[in-house]
C-alpha cells in the first residue's frame, strides 16, 4: 500500500508542479523559438511568395499569349471555313457545268459518228461516180473515135468518088 500511496503522490506531483513546469518552459521556449525564427520564416515566406508571384505573372503572361494566338487561329479558321465554302460552292457549278459539257461531248460524239458513216458511204458513192465517169469518158472516147472513123470513112469516099469522076 506504500508503494500506492508514492505512485499517487508522485502523480499528483507530477500533474501539479512538473506538467505545469514543462508547459511554462516549453510557453517561452516558443516565444524565443518564434521572436527568433518567425522573422526568418516571414522573410523567406516572402521571398518564396515573390519567386511564386513572378512565376505566376510569367504563366499569366504565356496564358494571355496563347489566348491572343488562339484568337487569331479561329479567325484563320473562320476565314479558312469561308474560303472553302466558296470553293465548294465554286465546284459544285464547276461539276454542273462539266455534266453539261460532258453531255454535249456525247451529243457531238454520235453527230460525228453519223457523219463519219455518210462521209464513208460518199466516199464510197464518190468511187462509183469515178468509174462511171471513167466509163462514160472511156465510152466518150469509143463514140469520138466511130465518129473520127464515120468521118474518115465520108471523105475516103468522097476521095474515091472524085477519083472516078
Amino acid at each position: 500500500m506504500a508503494d500506492d500511496e508514492l505512485i499517487q503522490t508522485l502523480t499528483r506531483f507530477h500533474r501539479d508542479v512538473v506538467v505545469p513546469e514543462i508547459e511554462r518552459n516549453t510557453k517561452r521556449i516558443m516565444e524565443h523559438v518564434e521572436a527568433f525564427v518567425a522573422p526568418e520564416i516571414e522573410r523567406s515566406a516572402q521571398r518564396v511568395l515573390a519567386h511564386v508571384d513572378a512565376r505566376f505573372d510569367h504563366v499569366y503572361t504565356l496564358i494571355d499569349g496563347l489566348y491572343e494566338r488562339s484568337d487569331r487561329h479561329e479567325s484563320e479558321l473562320q476565314a479558312i471555313k469561308a474560303g472553302l465554302a466558296r470553293v465548294e460552292t465554286r465546284l459544285t457549278k464547276v461539276e454542273g457545268r462539266l455534266t453539261s459539257v460532258e453531255a454535249e461531248l456525247q451529243w457531238v460524239k454520235s453527230g460525228l459518228a453519223q457523219l463519219e458513216g455518210r462521209v464513208s458511204a460518199l466516199e464510197a458513192r464518190l468511187v462509183r461516180v469515178e468509174e462511171t465517169i471513167d466509163r462514160l469518158a472511156s465510152e466518150s472516147k469509143i463514140v469520138e473515135l466511130k465518129q473520127q472513123v464515120a468521118t474518115l470513112n465520108g471523105r475516103i469516099a468522097e476521095l474515091e468518088a472524085n477519083r472516078q469522076s
